[in-house]
Formats: C-alpha cells, structure tokens, sequence
C-alpha cells in the first residue's frame, strides 16, 4: 500500500482501528478516548489536513476533546480568542501542527533514541513537531513596532525603518514530553513533597502518566492504521521557545529586555524562498487578498552564543562581523533544537535529549540587584541617566555586552536533567562554587503553586532573587567594570576551547576561586602603552647584545576578530626610546608564526601581576611577593608602588598603583605601568660581580674533553639519548644539544620552570673552601694536561683519571649544594623550612637545608647545623634573575620563550657544607680528592 493512499476500511483488521481522520470522527470509549473531537477536526478540515490524517501514513496527534476547547477559549489564553470563529489562520496552525508528530510513536518510544549500539530508552525529552517554519513567521510593519519588540536602543534592529518579517528561530519548534522511562534514567522524583515532577509540571504523577508541556496524557496509544491518537487533557498550545516565552511574561520583561540586546537578525534565504513558494501557491487559489504582499526576505533572530544551532557558536555581529568569545551567551535561548552534542563515544548528537535552563529573576528583583545591592556600581558606573527604578530598562542598554553575557550566562544552565528541583544543592555557579539555589527562591504563583514555565527547548524557574555571576566580586571584576582595563580584562576572560587566540590559561576560571586570598595588578590600557620588553631580543654572545632589542605595544580592538591588536618597536635600553614600529599580524596566516609570541608575552604579563597571599593576608608586611608563575614583585604599600627586575635596574619604568579594590577573594590594584621582570640570569650576575668570580669560575669550569677523559661520557647515549657530561655542568646553552632552543647567555642546567634560590659564596668564602680541601680545577686541568695525552695508559695516568674524577664530584657537590629549590628572599617574614638542594648523595637523597629567619634576615642551617645569617649587612642580597628558554628562529635569533625559571641569589660570607666534617675534598663518593702524583 503507498504511503498516501487512502485508507480501506473493509480490507484491514479490525484491532488496527480507523484512520486518526476516522477514530477522532466517531471516538471510541473502549479505546480509551473521551468526549467528542469536533473543533479539533475542525482545525484539521480547515487548514486542508483531512485527507492527510485519513491515509496510511506515519502521525502521532495529541488531541483535546471539546471541553478541553471549551475551556480554552473561556479561559481568553490568547487574548481575543473567545470562540472558535475568533482564531486567525496562523492559530489554527499552532494548534494543529504543535500537536503532530511527523512519525508515529508509542508513549513508551518517546523517550527512545538510536546510538550505534541500538535503541536506548530513557534519553528523549522532546520531538520536532510538524509545525513548518514558515508558519511561524511575524510581520512588524513598523520601526516603532520592532524596538517595542526588541529594545528601543538595540542597534540591531534600527535599520528595519519599515518594519521587518521575522521568524524566532528556523529550526523546528519542539514538542516537550514527561515520560517514565526518561524520569526514571534521569533521576527525576515523581514521588513525596516537593517531588520534581509535581513542581514543574504542576501535577501529580501516577505510575504510567506522561505529560505533554504540563499537560496530562489522558488516553494513551490508540492505534490507528496511519499512526497514533494521545489525548490530552487540555489544548496544547505551543509555548515558544524560552526568549519567546520571556518575552510575553510581563515580570520577566527587564530579564527579557537583556536578553534581547544579543539578539540578532540574521536573512534567511531558504525560509524566504519557502514562504513565497507558499504565497504563490495560496496566491494562486485565492486564499491570500490580492493586495496582501509577500515580504521580499525574512530574516532568522539568532542569539549570540557559545551554544547555537548545530552545537556551535553564533558569534556574528549584525554586520556579519566576528564577535570575541567574552561577549556571547554560554547558551541560545531562541535556538528551539537545543542539544548538547555528546561528550561519550557511541551516543549521536541529536536534539531529543535535554531541554536548557533559566534561573530567570523577577522585574522587583532585578531592580533591587542593580540599583540597592551588588549591581549598583554597574549602573552607576555606565548608566547614562540616574540609578532609579524607573530609568533601569535604558540604564542596562548601557552596560557593555561582556558585562551582561557573564550576568545572564551564569543563570542559563545547559542541562534540564541536571537542574531539576531535587538536584538545586548540586548547581554550580561560574565559580565552580555552589549556587546556594533553594525552593524559597522560586517565586510562588497566585494558586501558591511555583512559577516554572516549561517552553520548547527549555524550563524556566522564575526566582525572587538575583544569582550574580562571582565574576563581578572577585579581584578580577575591577578589570570587567573599568572603561580603562580593556587590554588586561581581554587577558584574564580568554578562553581555551575553540579558540584560535586562545593564551591556554583561562585565567578568568583561576581567579574565580573564592577559597584563594589574591592580590592582582591590573594595568590600564595606558599602561600597555608603554610596551613590554620582549626578552626573546636580548640574546647575548660574549656579554653583548647581538641585535636590537624590541619591545611590544598591545591594545584591545574589539572589532577584529581577535579582539586586541599588537605592534613591534625597535628599543634603545639606554635611552628608553622606542621606534621603527611595525604592526604584528597575528590573525590569518600570520596567527601559526606570530600568535605563539604574543602567548608567551601576555600570559607572563597576567602571571606576574597575580600573587597568591595566605589566608587573611594583605599586601604591606613584606616586601618581597611571590608571582603566580616564581617570579617576585617588591611592593612599597608606603609609596604606593610595585616593581621588579629590570624596573629596580632602571631598565623599564617603576609601576605606581593608582587604585585599591577590595572584592570577595582579595584584593586589587590598578598600577600604571607594565611589571617587567628580570632578564639576567643566574650566570649573568656571578660573572658580573667581582666578589663572585672565584664561584663563577667553579660553576663555569666543567670541561667537557676533562669530563670525558675522566670517566663520564660526552657522547649521547643511544638508549637514552642521554649526555653524562651534562649532569655535571651548572651552566649549558641549550642550543648547544637542540639548534630549536636558545637562551640569553647561559642558564643554569638542572633548573627546570620553578624558582629557586643561589646561596653564592663570595671570594673570602671560597678561600675557606679550598683551604678546607675543596679541589681547584686549576689542580685538575694540571693532572689532564699532564696524563691525558699519553700514547699508552700507565697506572698512574689510570690513578690520575680516579682523581680527577673524585675532584670533579667533590666540586658538583659543593657547587650544587649551593642551588637550592625554592627562592627565599630576606624580608620581615621569611618562608621557612627544610628545602631541597642539587647536591644528591650516594643513596641518591637529595640533601636538604634548613632555612628560618625574617626582621631582614635568613638563618641557615647545613649538615653542620651552624647558622649562617644573611642579611643586607652581610653582603649582597635578593638579587632577581631569571632564566630563558626560547624557541630559536636561526642560530642568533630567538621567537619567543617557551619556558622560564627564576632565581634569587644572596652573598654567602661563609660556604654551606654538606658534611660535619667540613670536608670538601669529598663529593657524593667516598674517594679522597687529595693524593698526590708523581
């Protein structure tokens, strides 16, 4: 039998039943069906749906019978509707076709989807309903008629100075169903008080009910020769999707009102042509006025958004234009299909699944929120008129669109499953914290029933009170709110996922931690302005630089597609001019090759303007802070200023903080200038400073023809790959075993992205060392010269070899003893405890020094315990380094760093020992390093 031939009575069984035509025509009780269905056949003969629900075919109907009409046109639920006569033809086909399926399905199939595994029961909580797009096209005739609708100042919609045709979505609109298979897989309560389902649909739940919306299914599954009959107990009438249904409730309106402002209107060339191909056709039998017109293009209202149609992004502008991550919707509410695409292999992405969510808070609380409590400063800060109730609505069109995306996103949730009333306790916020949702806060109907609207791709909870993102109370909302800390703000909101200009941070999510005790530098926009020193221009030979340096000026530009713009500048140290600017492309083709630079620029801006503090701590006790990523800062709470590195050599300008902000999580601070960090290293400062020559010297000195005749191979090992000389040596350049990597001069070997600190033993110390049996690699190359050129090895070139490698042990060990994990500054407060050097004994152990100490001093304990005390008076102190490891262009020319180590090294007066014995002529064995040789 085709698909479309009309049904013969006679020739089928009689437990088939009529056709869905015929068994609504002459209900049968015995099936279940109640009552008469005269005014929805009506709705069927008028819209010329007859023949279709009286031929073979696949259709499931959820009909009301004509009481249930009845009620519906008493109760005026579409105001003017009072009778049947009343209904326009649009009506007719909402009620119609928001009643259809497309196929035909049992109760128990409606919460049934496929996956490569076969049918799974439990995961459907929607279909697509056989309402056509083009039904549910809205004409505004008006300018005045489309702002009403969508925002009087919303620069979206002006253009339409003679009105627009609109459709609210063009994908289908859904039809919401409550089954048990899909309560019963989701954790759903349809039993006890306040059990989930009572609460949403408004009804009580009995073994076997479905509920289509919060409509009761009253007969299901009557079986007709083209589908299925579900009666239910009341019209359905098509809820919209959740913008839509925001939009018409009246003490939702503000809600709605921001809302919209990312509401876009988007042409749509299919629905156009599918609605003139209509018109035509209509046109043709004169069912349309000949002087009724077609709109020449309808355009598709989408909501910019991280999750729109297809499980993408909408981030497009009214223009076409690319709109940054920071200032789109977590979610559409206007998409009707909303789906998440699954995370589990073998579940397909379909659209049946789950409905989104919205904590949408009443008009009397949005206006006590923004103009009493923590909203207030956003309306005073960009509000054009007074903060009044009466001048909220135009006030919010103020406020900038990121702002308002992280308010509204944070009461948007993505999952209906997992936000039903019985799981509020387990709602998070953007903080990852938990929302503190309750009943209490779900505002109560007339009826004393909650106002929870069900709409066809989501559930709205109406709550009494404003669940504020925690992004606008912690440290990082002054960047947010401010007009002048756009380029910071960018920096801290950048997100990972999906983002080709993504830093690999996500910053924003860190300083979200409202557990954590923060103090954050914000710098201005003007203060980006004075560029950052790019540390990857100052590669050294020989002590001088050999090419010039640059430095980088970022600035945020909200209309590219990344969201910020960056230039180069040529820079003279000595003067502090900068000039020869070219711009650094980062998008397109240039974003491989350049964009790793400017990650590597910005997240060490953002890491070294963040400081971790301990509970109940303020910045002013110290002097010395700790960065996010081991670098320090000295902070002068007197003077109001916050410096490091090349800012204490002269190099770069000192940052002066402008501003205090006290938020949830601690405290920030608008500075005025860049903090820019050291760029000497470890080897700079010991071959620098005179009073260290005779340890640079020893930390320089591991050769490696010495090394290699004495035991320890310079050649790679090819299992490991693998150089033992390297294991000995304190300072390398990484160039010299990767031609990818570089650094400024030379870093220290065995540090590894963390900081640490250099107790570095002046000349004086030294002399005490050597006259305490540490070996000179003076004596060393002596005993190399002398044997190692020999045709043939004698016993005593073989004793000689055991000596010089005794003595190169001797001296890794007194020179790694002095390399310490973790940098500790003198300060009032000193970090304290034992901590972890280089020097690894012979049961590899690494020892360990005891460090205590403040009131500007550090108090150091060896294997001797003797206390050894720094202080500024005892010679130099807190020196900053830091170490480079860059990803290399050529042999003389760095991109950009890709890792980094820093460093603080202090004068010792008197060398650390790592026996009791102060014995340094022994190193991590036990063979003497002092016999002699003929």
């Amino acid at each position: 039998m085709d698909k479309n031939e009309l049904v013969d009575e006679e020739s089928l069984p009689g437990w088939l039943g009529s056709s869905i035509y015929g068994e609504l025509k002459n209900p049968d009780p015995g099936k279940g069906l109640t009552g008469s269905f005269k005014t929805y056949l009506r709705l069927v003969d008028d819209l010329g749906y007859t023949e279709t629900l009286s031929r073979t075919g696949s259709k499931t109907v959820f009909p009301a019978n004509d009481e249930a009409f009845a009620r519906f046109f008493a109760s005026e639920t579409w105001p003017g509707v009072k009778r049947y006569e009343d209904l326009s033809a649009a009506q007719k086909k909402m009620l119609l076709y928001s009643s259809m399926l497309d196929n035909a399905l049992l109760i128990g199939m409606l919460s049934n989807t496929s996956s490569s595994t076969g049918v799974v029961q439990g995961r459907a909580l929607k279909h697509a309903t056989s309402t056509s797009v083009i039904d549910t096209v809205t004409s505004y005739q008006t300018l005045p008629a489309v702002l009403a609708a969508y925002g009087e100042n919303n620069p979206n919609w002006t253009r339409f100075q003679k009105g627009v045709a609109v459709v609210s979505d063009a994908t289908k609109p859904m039809l919401v169903h409550f089954t048990r298979e899909y309560m019963l897989n989701n954790s759903i309560t349809t039993a006890g008080s306040n059990n989930d389902f009572s609460l949403i649909t408004g009804g009580d739940y009995k073994e076997g009910d479905a509920y289509i919306f919060g409509e009761r299914v009253l007969a299901q599954d009557v079986t007709c020769q083209n589908g299925y009959i579900h009666q239910v107990q009341n019209v359905i009438t098509p809820p919209g999707n959740m913008a839509q249904v925001l939009k018409k409730t009246p003490n939702l309106s503000l809600f709605s009102h921001m809302l919209d402002r990312f509401a876009v209107p988007v042409f749509n060339q299919k629905v156009t042509n599918d609605y003139a191909d209509w018109y035509n056709s209509q046109k043709a039998i004169g069912a349309i006025p000949a002087d009724q017109m077609a709109p020449d293009s309808i355009f598709e209202v989408r909501y910019q958004s991280r999750l729109s149609q297809g499980n993408a992004a909408f981030d497009k502008d009214v223009n076409g234009a690319d709109v940054i991550n920071e200032y789109l919707l977590n979610l559409d509410p206007g998409w009707n299909e909303f789906y998440v695409a699954p995370t589990q292999s073998g579940q397909p992405e379909t659209f049946l699944t789950d409905l989104a969510v919205a904590f949408a808070p009443e008009d009397e609380a949005l206006i006590k929120y923004f103009t009493e409590d923590e909203g207030k400063s956003i309306i005073d800060t960009y509000g054009s008129l007074p903060n009044t109730k009466e001048n909220l609505k135009r006030n919010l069109d103020d406020v900038p669109m990121n702002i308002l995306a992280k308010f509204i996103s944070n009461m948007l949730r993505t999952s209906f499953a997992a936000a039903v009333p019985s799981k509020f306790n387990s709602i998070v916020d953007d903080a990852k914290d938990l929302m503190g949702i309750t009943l209490d806060d779900i505002k109560k109907k007339d009826d004393n029933s909650y106002d929870i609207k069900i709409a066809n791709n989501g559930v709205i909870y109406t709550t009494n009170k404003v669940f504020g993102p925690k992004a606008y109370v912690v440290v990082s909302a002054p960047a947010l709110f401010n007009k002048e800390m756009h380029m910071i703000n960018w920096i801290i909101q950048n997100q990972t996922f999906n983002n080709a200009f993504a830093l690999g941070l996500d910053f924003y999510a860190y300083l979200l931690t409202t557990s954590s005790n923060y103090a954050l530098f914000l710098p201005t926009d003007k203060a980006f302005d004075a560029y950052y020193l790019d540390p990857a221009s100052l590669i050294k030979r020989n002590g001088q630089l050999i090419g010039s340096p640059y430095v980088y000026h970022y600035y945020y530009s909200p209309t590219s597609k990344s969201g910020i713009g960056v230039s180069r500048w040529k820079y003279d140290i000595q003067t502090g001019v900068a000039s020869d600017s070219v711009i650094f492309e980062i998008e397109g083709a240039a974003n491989q090759t350049n964009w790793p630079v400017v990650k590597s620029h910005l997240s060490d801006i953002v890491q070294y303007n963040t400081v971790v503090l301990k509970d109940g701590e303020v910045l002013g006790n110290n002097k010395y802070y700790k960065t996010k990523h081991g670098g320090t800062v000295i902070v002068d709470m007197n003077n109001k200023t916050v410096v490091s590195g090349n800012q204490i050599n002269g190099v770069m300008p000192v940052s002066n903080i402008t501003e205090e902000y006290i938020q949830k999580n601690g405290r920030s601070y608008s500075v005025d200038r860049l903090i820019h960090g050291p760029t000497k290293s470890v080897y700079g400062v010991l071959s620098e400073k005179p009073q260290f020559s005779e340890f640079f010297e020893l930390c320089n000195g591991f050769d490696d023809d010495i090394l290699d005749w004495a035991g320890i191979s310079k050649s790679k090992d090819p299992q490991t790959g693998i150089y033992a000389v390297d294991r000995y040596k304190v300072f390398y350049n990484p160039n010299q075993r990767n031609a990818k990597k570089g650094c400024i001069d030379l870093n220290v070997k065995f540090f590894n992205s963390y900081n640490y600190t250099v107790f570095a033993p002046n000349n004086e110390a030294m002399k005490f060392a050597y006259e305490h049996g540490l070996p000179k690699w003076e004596t060393v190359n002596e005993l190399y010269v002398k044997f190692a050129e020999q045709e043939e090895e004698t016993d005593d070139a073989i004793e000689a070899k055991k000596e010089v490698r005794a003595m190169v042990e001797a001296i890794k060990a007194f020179t790694r003893y002095h390399f310490q994990n973790t940098s500790v500054y003198v300060d009032n407060e000193v970090e304290t405890g034992n901590f972890i050097t280089f020097f690894v004994n012979d049961n590899s152990i690494s020892q360990e020094l005891s460090i205590s100490g403040g009131n500007g001093q550090i108090i150091i304990r060896d294997a001797t315990d003797e206390r050894k005390v720094i202080s500024a008076s005892t010679g130099l102190v807190n020196e900053m380094t830091r170490e480079f490891e860059f990803v290399m262009e050529n042999t003389s020319k760095a991109s950009y760093a890709s890792s980094s180590s820093f460093a603080v090294v202090h004068e010792l007066t008197k060398p650390l020992s790592y026996n009791k014995a102060v014995d340094y002529s022994k190193g991590s064995t036990e063979v003497s390093a002092s016999k002699n040789h003929k």
